[in-house]
Parts: structure tokens; C-alpha cells; sequence
């Protein structure tokens, strides 16, 4: 379908059209989650979700003069499980959910935590779809889910720009299906303790 070909390797393969998160549930072994980036349909949304991949917790970036500490998703939190939706993470600045800002390379003078939605190509019609989890509409930043069922009503809302891959898929049901929540919130730490590219 649509979505396979969106997701299929570009022709350009000097950029990386893969990332990886590993994730561990209350301080046990990590498990990795490898995602198949759609690079060549939406490479603004890719180029922020591998950029902050790639951050090294502490690290900084130049803006302007000033260096700004920059968080990447390193040792952020899976910090909602929505039984509708999926895995809810990717906030690099609150770790709670409240919060998000783009890697700055994407930010723009006049927008320089979020970007504009690039286009709303791929549905959200299986489990292990990537996609941005923005409070409004062209207000994308570092928030992200990860679906574990059908939701289509998140179709022309969230621009999706990915899918789980394989054995991904597992790593995130058991924590979907493993994990006790109050009010959708996770009474355990999930958090990503190493991310990347592939």
C-alpha cells in the first residue's frame, strides 16, 4: 500500500533512514526498538527525529552567541500509555509531556521550538506507526507516539513518518500490555537509555 512505499529506502542512501531507541522498564536490560524513517517523503520531520537521536545527553548547541544546554531523547521517559493510541514519549523538555521543543537545527527565528507539519502522507491505519505528537496544527516539536492499534482518528491531525520494525513491535507491546497505569500515566520508569542511528 501507500504506506510501504512512503516508508521503502529512498534513492539517497548517504541519509540514514533509520533510527533506534532502547528502552528499559524499571531499570531492567534495555530492549531496542528500531524505526524505518520515511527520509524521502518527509525529510524535515526525519531530520528532527534522527537529530535528536543522535544529541548526547549534556550536550549543547550554538544558538547564536549564547550555548543552550540541549537535551536529545537520551534518557527521556515513556511518560503516557494511551490504550487508544500507544506509547507517548519524546518530551525533551519536561519529561512529563507538557513540554517539547525541535532539535535546533530545525527551529527558524521566528519559530525556534517547533516546525510546520510537512504533510500528512502516511495513515495511521496498523500498530508501530511513528508519529508527531504536536499540540496543534504546523507546532510539531520533540513529542512522538508510537501507535499499538488502529487510530485513524489521528489521521490529517499528527504527521506520521514511520513504522517499528519486526521484532520492535514486541518491545512494545510488553511494555503496551505489561505496564500498570494510573490515569494513563506509567507507575514505573520506561525510560530511553540509548538512542541512534542505523
Amino acid at each position: 500500500g501507500m504506506n510501504q512505499l512512503l516508508i521503502a529506502k529512498g534513492d539517497s542512501e548517504k541519509v540514514p533512514t533509520e533510527a533506534y531507541l532502547d528502552l528499559s522498564v524499571a531499570g531492567e536490560e534495555p530492549r531496542r526498538v528500531v524505526i524505518e524513517l520515511a527520509a524521502a517523503a518527509l525529510p524535515k520531520t526525519t531530520e528532527n527525529f534522527r537529530l535528536l537521536c543522535q544529541e548526547k545527553p549534556g550536550a549543547s548547541s550554538e544558538n547564536g552567541e549564547e550555548v543552550v544546554p540541549f537535551v536529545g531523547y537520551a534518557s527521556t521517559n515513556v511518560y503516557k500509555i494511551e490504550k487508544t493510541v500507544g506509547l507517548c514519549l519524546g518530551d525533551v523538555v519536561t519529561n512529563n509531556g507538557s513540554g517539547g521543543r525541535c532539535h535546533p537545527a530545525l527551529g527558524t527565528p521566528t519559530s525556534p521550538y517547533s516546525f510546520r507539519d510537512e504533510g500528512h502522507f502516511i495513515s495511521h491505519t496498523q500498530p508501530g506507526i511513528v508519529s508527531m505528537m504536536s499540540p496543534g496544527v504546523h507546532r510539531n516539536d520533540s513529542r512522538f507516539l508510537i501507535t499499538t492499534t488502529d487510530a485513524p482518528q489521528l489521521d490529517g491531525r499528527f504527521v506520521a513518518f514511520g513504522r517499528v520494525k519486526d521484532d520492535g513491535m514486541d518491545v512494545v507491546f510488553d511494555i503496551f500490555n505489561g505496564v500498570f497505569t494510573k490515569r494513563g500515566r506509567p507507575t514505573v520508569e520506561i525510560k530511553v537509555t540509548g538512542c541512534g542511528v542505523l
